[in-house]
C-alpha cells in the first residue's frame, strides 16, 4: 500500500503551499498548544491508537523532546503490543533499566520480542533518559519495516537516513542525524510509518489490524446507540465502535485508511498522504465553483460528491443550503480535480438560546466537552460575542458550536400536526417548511395560527424559539430579485426565499430590503439605504474606512439602476475602492461590515461585444419623424435580447458593453472599450495576462473573440490566437481585456 506522494503530486502541493492557496485553519485539537493542522492530525492518529497522549489533559508540548525510553514505548504501542509489556517487566537486561523501571517492559520487549528493533550501547547500558536523536529514531522505524544494516550500508546513521528518505519515511521532517526529535516531529514520523510499505511488501498497517482504504471520515467523535465511543465514516451508514479513544475534529472530512481489529472495532484512522485537503471558509458558491474567503477558487460540478450532515449527497443537492461563512473541506486528488466536499454543518437535534450577553449557560446540554470552538457569522469567536437570543447548535463532526443571530418575523400560516405539538410550521410567503426543534415547541404551542411571530432560527433555518413580543423583531435581509405589478420575489441572505404581494414601488426591484410577512400573502419590504459605514474600501486590508469586514460578509455590486449581483473578494481588484463607490455598508453585532454594496467595482456586470446601432421612432412633428438611437450587443454565441435606448455608440461594430436597468427596460450603464491595435501574440504571457507597451492587462474569464474577416465568433481564446499572429484587443478602464478581434 504505497501511499507516499508521487514526485509530480509533491511538486503540485509544494506550489500550492508556496502560493498560499491553502488557508490557515484552526487545528481543532483537544490540546490548546497544538495550532498546526498537520500536527493535530498526526497526534490524533496516534492518540486513537493509544500510542501517545498529552502531557496534561489540555497540553501536548509539541516542541518538547523525547527520550530513548519514551520513543521505545510509542513504537511498542504503535505495533499494538502494549498488552504484552507485562511479560517483559520482571527481569533486567540493562543495568540502567532494572526491573521496576517504568520503561523496563517496553525496553525489554523491544530488545528481545519478535519485532526486535533496538539495542543498547557497547558498554552494556541503554541510557533510557538520553534524548533520542533523529538517526536513532529513523533506524528504529526502518527496522520496524524490516530493513537491516545489510540493506542500507555500513555507514550509520547516513545509510538509514538515505534509505528512509527514498521510501518517504522522513517526508515532512528535515533534521540531521544528531538532532533532537520533538514530540510533534516524532508523531509525524510514526504516521509516515503507518502509511509505509514493509520491505518485503504489503502495508505496515496489516501488522496491526485490517486496513480499509479510501474511507472518508465524516465524524471522528460520535457514539453508538448505547453511548459508547464510535466514529462515522463513508464505509458504514451506522457509527462504527472504537476500540480505544475517538478522534478529534482534525480528522473529520479527511480521506484515508480506517484500521480495525479482529472484533471490527476501530483502532485508528490514517489520513492519506496523497492529495490535499483544503479547510476553507466559503465566500461564495454556485453549481460550478466554490470560492474561499482567501480568494482561492475550486471548480466543482453538480455531481461532485458532497458530505453534508453526515450523509453523502451531490454538490447540486447541497449548494442551495451553502451560505457565506460556511466551513468546508475541499479534497483535491493528485489529478488536480476536486474529488469531494465535506461540509461541517451543525447536526445537533436541539438548540440552546443564549440567555444573556456573553453567556454559555446551557451549552452543556449540547455537548459534554469544554474544548469546543465557537463559530458565529463566519468567524471563530469567544463567548464575549454571544448576544441574548442568539441560537446555539453543536456539531460533533468538527467540535464546533454554531451560533446564529438569524431571526424572522412573519405570519404564522400553518402547522403539523397541530398547534399544541408543532413539529413543522409554515410562515406565509416564505417558501418551504420550518422544522421545529424541541427547544421551541413549548413557546410555539402558546401561539395560534394567524398571529405574527418572530422565529429564532439556527444557522440552517430550524426553529429554536419563538416570540410575539414587539421588542424582539426579525432581522432578515434580502435582495429583491423581481418586483412587478405588486408581486415580489426576495432572495434572503439566510438562504430563504420570500414571494408575495407588496405595496412597495416597482423601483425597489434590485434593492436590498428588510423582510417580514404581514398576512397570508403579504410581504413588508423596507429598503436599506442609509450607509452605516463611511470611507473607502481597502480590498487587501478587508476594511471599509477603519471598519473590518465580517467573516461572512456578503458583497454586491451594481451599475446605476441595474440589478445587484453577488461578487466575491477574489473578483475585486486588489486596490482601494473609493468611498463614492461604496453605496451601502451594514455593521453587524460586532461592528463589522457584513453587507456591502459597491458601484461597478469589477466591470463584470456588463455584456461585452460588438455593438449594433439601430433606431426607434421617438415621435413626429410637422410631418417629420424623429428617432432615438438604440443598441444591442453581439457577444459570440448570443446577443442581448433587446435593443436598448442608448446614444453612446456611433457606429455598428464598435466594441463596448451595456448593463440593463433592474426592470430590463433601459440601459443602466454603458462602457466604450479602448482599442489596442496590432498586439502581437508574443505579448501574451499567458491566457490571463498580456504585456503591451509597458502596461500589464489581465484577461477576463469571459473574454469574447471575433474574426472580422469571416464574421464569425471563436469558441475559445486559443482558437483566435492561433488564427493570426496579431490581434486588436478591447479593454476597459481597469485594464481588463474584454474582447479580441483578428482578421
Amino acid at each position: 500500500m504505497k501511499r507516499f506522494v508521487t514526485r509530480w503530486a509533491a511538486l503540485a502541493l509544494a506550489l500550492v503551499l508556496a502560493l498560499g492557496l491553502i488557508p490557515a485553519a484552526a487545528a481543532d485539537s483537544p490540546f490548546t498548544d497544538v495550532t498546526d493542522r498537520q500536527t493535530a492530525q498526526d497526534v490524533e492518529v496516534l492518540r486513537m491508537l493509544g500510542a501517545i497522549d498529552g502531557v496534561t489533559a489540555t497540553s501536548f508540548n509539541p516542541t518538547g523532546t523525547l527520550t530513548r525510553a519514551q520513543f521505545c514505548k510509542i513504537a511498542v504501542e504503535v505495533l499494538g503490543q502494549g498488552d504484552r509489556v507485562g511479560a517483559y517487566e520482571n527481569y533486567t537486561i540493562f543495568p540502567d533499566v532494572k526491573s521496576g523501571h517504568w520503561a523496563s517492559g517496553y525496553v525489554n520487549l523491544a530488545v528481545r520480542g519478535e519485532n526486535k528493533f533496538i539495542s543498547g550501547y557497547s558498554d552494556g547500558t541503554f541510557k533510557p533518559n538520553n534524548m533520542v536523536t533523529f538517526g536513532q529514531a529513523v533506524t528504529i522505524l526502518m527496522r520496524l519495516l524490516g530493513y537491516t544494516d545489510e540493506d542500507v550500508g555500513a555507514v550509520w546513521p547516513e545509510g538509514y537516513l538515505d534509505a528512509a528518505a527514498r521510501i518517504g519515511l522522513t517526508d515532512g521532517v528535515k533534521l540531521s542525524g544528531s538532532d533532537a526529535v520533538t514530540r510533534a516531529q516524532a508523531a509525524h514520523l510514526f504516521v509516515n510509518l503507518l502509511n509505509a510499505d514493509l520491505k518485503e511488501g504489503g502495508s505496515f498497517l496489516n501488522k496491526i489490524g485490517t486496513p480499509h482504504e479510501d474511507v472518508v471520515m465524516l465524524n471522528a467523535n460520535t457514539t453508538t446507540g448505547d453511548g459508547s465511543p464510535a466514529v462515522l465514516t463513508t464505509g458504514d451508514p451506522e457509527p462504527v465502535p472504537v476500540a480505544g479513544k475517538t478522534g478529534s475534529a482534525s480528522l473529520s472530512g479527511r480521506k484515508g485508511t480506517l484500521v480495525t481489529n479482529s472484533a471490527g472495532k476501530v483502532l485508528t484512522f490514517v489520513p492519506s498522504s496523497t492529495g490535499a485537503s483544503h479547510d476553507v471558509t466559503v465566500s461564495s458558491a454556485d453549481t460550478g465553483t466554490i470560492t474561499a474567503s482567501t480568494g482561492t477558487r475550486f471548480t466543482v460540478t453538480a455531481d461532485t460528491v458532497t458530505y453534508y450532515k453526515g450523509e453523502q449527497k451531490t454538490w447540486g443537492d447541497v449548494v442551495p443550503f451553502i451560505r457565506t461563512g460556511a466551513l468546508a473541506t475541499v479534497y483535491v486528488g493528485t489529478s488536480g480535480k476536486v474529488e469531494y466536499v465535506f461540509i461541517g454543518e451543525s447536526t445537533s437535534e436541539d438548540a440552546v438560546i443564549v440567555s444573556a450577553n456573553g453567556s454559555t449557560a446551557g451549552f452543556e446540554l449540547l455537548t459534554d466537552r469544554t474544548d469546543y470552538k465557537l463559530y458565529k457569522n463566519g468567524e471563530t469567536v469567544t463567548a464575549a460575542a454571544l448576544k441574548q437570543y442568539d441560537v446555539a447548535t453543536y456539531s460533533s463532526a468538527n467540535n464546533t458550536v454554531y451560533v446564529s443571530d438569524n431571526r424572522l418575523t412573519g405570519y404564522y400560516a400553518d402547522v403539523y400536526p397541530n398547534t399544541s405539538d408543532p413539529l413543522r410550521i409554515e410562515i406565509a410567503c416564505i417558501e418551504g417548511e420550518f422544522d421545529v426543534l424541541p427547544s421551541a415547541r413549548d413557546s410555539l404551542s402558546k401561539y395560534k395560527l394567524g398571529q405574527t411571530v418572530t422565529l429564532l432560527l439556527t444557522y440552517d433555518n430550524r426553529v429554536a424559539g419563538a416570540s410575539t413580543s414587539s421588542s424582539l423583531r426579525g432581522n432578515s435581509v434580502g435582495y429583491v430579485e423581481s418586483l412587478s405589478g405588486g408581486e415580489a420575489t426576495v432572495k434572503m441572505l439566510n438562504g430563504l426565499t420570500a414571494k408575495g404581494k407588496t405595496s412597495s414601488a416597482d423601483s425597489m426591484a434590485g434593492q436590498l430590503v428588510t423582510v417580514s410577512t404581514t398576512g397570508k400573502d403579504r410581504l413588508s419590504l423596507s429598503r436599506l439605504s442609509s450607509k452605516g459605514v463611511s470611507g473607502s474600501f481597502d480590498v487587501a486590508a478587508r476594511t471599509v474606512g477603519s471598519t473590518p469586514l465580517a467573516g461572512n460578509v456578503t458583497i454586491y455590486e451594481k451599475a446605476g439602476n441595474s440589478k445587484m449581483q453577488a461578487v466575491s473578494l477574489s473578483d475585486l481588484p486588489a486596490v482601494t475602492i473609493s468611498s463614492d463607490k461604496v453605496l451601502y455598508a451594514r455593521r453587524n453585532y460586532a461592528d463589522k461590515v457584513d453587507v456591502l454594496v459597491l458601484e461597478n467595482a469589477t466591470g463584470n456586470l456588463f455584456t461585452y461585444g460588438r455593438v449594433t446601432v439601430g433606431e426607434t421612432p421617438a415621435g413626429s412633428w410637422d410631418g417629420e419623424t424623429f428617432y432615438n438611437k438604440t443598441v444591442s450587443v453581439e457577444y459570440g454565441s448570443g446577443k442581448t435580447t433587446k435593443e436598448y435606448l442608448c446614444a453612446a455608440f456611433s457606429k455598428d461594430g464598435q466594441w463596448g458593453g451595456i448593463v440593463p436597468t433592474a426592470d430590463d427596460q433601459k440601459v443602466a450603464a454603458y462602457v466604450v472599450l479602448d482599442q489596442l491595435k496590432n498586439v502581437p501574440v508574443s505579448a501574451w504571457r499567458s491566457d490571463k495576462l498580456v504585456q503591451f507597451d509597458g502596461v500589464a492587462y489581465t484577461v477576463s474569464e469571459n473574454v469574447v473573440c471575433y474574426n472580422k474577416t469571416t464574421g464569425r465568433w471563436f469558441d475559445s481564446l486559443g482558437e483566435a490566437l492561433v488564427f493570426a499572429d496579431r490581434a486588436d484587443l478591447y479593454v476597459d478602464a481597469n485594464h481588463v481585456v474584454r474582447g479580441v478581434e483578428v482578421q
